[in-house]
């Protein structure tokens, strides 16, 4: 009987070991997890913008003449800006408008070439198709277009043209890039 009962305490003390560092192991893990919590904001837009209206650039062309900018001509983009929005729904809205912004703009709406840039003396301009001029870090938003259900595009035109007040001797030569950013307004 004794020899059953240190079996029975030998077994005893065993499992209350057992216990003891499962509880620890437990414990131990319990110790280091961490939370990880999720958040956002859930949105309803009335449109989809398209890929690829999302990044794209707008080439001017080689051989702008310095000269024809300094007599106030404008040399123009060849082609039209387009924004292109998808799965369009006016129960979420009825009009949509683009804003822009840059860097460096000129006192008058125009957006001034990048810094890294080696031609100077110029300036990029945004308009309507139909010709209105479009203020780059402008409070009011344009143009306002009327949501239509489906597919629909925005189109806009941009030139380049001499700054304010730029003379031929003003204006340096070379390559130049302008950056800008848009949003697309929805009301």
């Amino acid at each position: 009987m004794k020899k059953q009962h240190r079996q029975i305490r030998h077994l005893s003390l065993l499992s209350t070991a057992a216990l003891m560092l499962s509880a620890y192991s437990l414990s131990a893990q319990t110790a280091n997890s961490n939370e990880i919590q999720y958040s956002g904001t859930l949105i309803a837009l009335p449109c989809t913008v398209d890929p690829t209206s999302e990044d794209f650039g707008i080439n001017f062309g080689e051989n702008i003449n310095a000269k024809d900018l300094a007599n106030g001509q404008r040399r123009y983009s060849k082609e039209d800006i387009t924004f292109k929005l998808t799965d369009c729904d006016i129960s979420l809205g009825n009009t949509v408008s683009v804003k822009f912004n840059g860097i460096s703009t000129t006192p008058n709406g125009l957006l001034n070439v990048d810094a890294n840039s080696s031609a100077s003396g110029i300036a990029v301009g945004l308009e309507t198709p139909s010709g209105e001029f479009l203020p780059i870090n402008n409070m009011q938003v344009k143009p306002v277009k009327p949501i239509t259900d489906g597919n629909m595009t925005i189109r806009l035109r941009s030139y380049v043209q001499a700054a304010d007040g730029a003379t031929i001797e003003a204006i340096t030569p070379g390559f130049f890039m302008a950056t800008l950013t848009y949003a697309l307004v929805y009301e």
